[in-house]
Parts: structure tokens; C-alpha cells; sequence
């Protein structure tokens, strides 16, 4: 990637993807290609509609997926800041985020595409 002032900065690969949540797709959240070595910066990007596309340095990465739905039976509550909402909870197992397995290997030459299917209560 390059710029008319000829700064280069690290090269990007568009990546993206379908995201499924218990065989249908996940509606919203975000998704994080990490690379092995955790000194360096992650790529991120949105989940919408079960489709994500996002720019994304080249490498093994371990990929973290989240999301967040309304607590059952939550209530709504205006905060402090007079904004309201309801409680929300972090839906996807930790096997897809904080304790991810998922992994992807993102080459110039290679696959773009990564789809991840996700199964959980």
C-alpha cells in the first residue's frame, strides 16, 4: 500500500467471510484475526448479517470471534448518563474468543475466504 507522499505502511490482504451461529447467521459482533506474536497490533473487523470483509495483514493468525445479545428478561434501565438499555451478555463460548481454537492463515497468494461455524448453547 502505497500513498502519493510514497509512505508505505504494513501490506493488507482484503479478507472476508460467512459467520454462523448454531447453523444460522450470527446477526452482528466482531471478529479479530490475531498473529502469533501478541507485541503486534491485530486486524478487526464487524460481523453484519452473518458477512464480514476486512482488511487484514498477511500470517498465521488465531481468530477471536464475540458477540453480545440481551439478557433474557432484562429490563430496561435508564444509566446515569440518561441513555437506556438492557443488560447484555457475551453469547459466543469462549472456545471462539477468550480461549479461541480457531485459526487462519492468510497468505497474499492464498484463500481470502474464511468461513467459521460455530456451535454453542
Amino acid at each position: 500500500c502505497s500513498s502519493d507522499l510514497g509512505e508505505t505502511g504494513p501490506q493488507t490482504i482484503t479478507i472476508s467471510g460467512e459467520v454462523t451461529f448454531n447453523g444460522e447467521p450470527m446477526p452482528d459482533g466482531d471478529i479479530i484475526f490475531r498473529p502469533g506474536d501478541r507485541n503486534l497490533a491485530a486486524d478487526a473487523g464487524k460481523i453484519q448479517a452473518g458477512k464480514y470483509s476486512m482488511e487484514c495483514k498477511p500470517g498465521k493468525k488465531t481468530v477471536e470471534i464475540r458477540g453480545m445479545r440481551n439478557v433474557a428478561g432484562a429490563k430496561e434501565q435508564t444509566l446515569e448518563t440518561g441513555e437506556t438499555g438492557t443488560d447484555v451478555e457475551q453469547y459466543i463460548p469462549l472456545e471462539f474468543n477468550d480461549k479461541t481454537t480457531l485459526k487462519a492463515d492468510v497468505t497474499e497468494s492464498g484463500e481470502t475466504t474464511f468461513d467459521f461455524s460455530l456451535k454453542g448453547k
